[in-house]
């Protein structure tokens, strides 16, 4: 958890550097959005955690605190152009894409969580590795792995464990966690991505 931090703020000086030295508003704005994520989740968090009815229903305060980050996530990268990789036609094309994935992903950690309790730090490293995985390994991103992987897996750490439900003893990591965290993630993901595309076609849009 420690590395991806370091690599996530490491990526918010490198676009920052990168914008002043190149004088490219994009790359200043990126860091800038790196930096009002971290916030957000920060803020989101002390919010929710001061609420008794939100600890009474973690399942739905889980999810909806996801739901809110993605959106706010989306928005601020979809308005600096790089919404789903920069192919996004209009930010209700990236929400409609994007939102349900992260969504998926949350659905599979939070049930996953029901089986073998994580801690918060567990549920930030799961969603930086899915984070890794979706912008790094599918979008084949390998040429900006370096200013790329940290600020996506620092991201997607953010957002999926931005509010985390409470347990006193979670299940020790070994093996068996790791397979039903990935396994049921990863199952979620794909019936979001479909579930996104399928919205985005009936909305009339065309695929990617």
């Amino acid at each position: 958890m420690r590395f991806v931090l370091l690599w996530f703020w490491l990526d918010v000086l490198l676009f920052l550097l990168l914008g002043l030295l190149e004088r490219s508003p994009r790359n200043v704005l990126s860091s800038g959005i790196l930096l009002l994520v971290w916030c957000a989740a920060v803020a989101l968090h002390k919010v929710f955690e001061k609420s008794v009815w939100f600890e009474d229903h973690p399942g739905f305060t889980y999810l909806l605190a996801a739901l809110l980050m993605a959106l706010f996530e989306e928005t601020l990268v979809t308005l600096n152009g790089g919404g789903l990789g920069g192919k996004a036609t209009s930010l209700a094309h990236d929400l409609t894409i994007a939102v349900p994935v992260f969504m998926g992903i949350g659905t599979g950690l939070y049930l996953a969580h029901r089986i073998a309790p994580m801690s918060r730090g567990e549920f930030f490293l799961f969603g930086a590795l899915f984070g890794f995985f979706v912008e790094i390994i599918l979008n084949g991103a390998w040429s900006g792995l370096v200013l790329l992987g940290g600020g996506a897996m620092g991201l997607y750490g953010m957002i999926l464990s931005a509010y985390t439900p409470g347990t006193n003893s979670p299940a020790p990591l070994g093996v068996r966690k790791v397979l039903i965290v990935m396994a049921l993630g990863t199952a979620f993901m794909f019936v979001g991505s479909v579930a996104g595309d399928t919205l985005w076609r009936l909305a009339g849009g065309s695929s990617l």
